[in-house]
């Protein structure tokens, strides 16, 4: 499994949000629903950026 590490910019603030998938379409999907709850709980729209990928055990 993978960390896939997003930026969600709402225009005031930035945070990060982690998914943990084994791929990246997993990921994409995971973040898709992230997105439809902030618009729901926000009205807001909101620009997702991906910004990398956090591999387990890559030591």
């Amino acid at each position: 499994m993978k960390n896939f590490v997003f930026l969600i910019d709402n225009g005031i603030e930035l945070k990060e949000q982690k998914i943990i998938a084994s791929g990246m379409m997993e990921a994409v999907n995971k973040i898709k629903e992230v997105k439809k709850q902030l618009l729901n709980d926000q009205q807001e729209n909101s620009k997702i950026i991906f910004k990398g990928v956090i591999y387990e055990n890559a030591y």
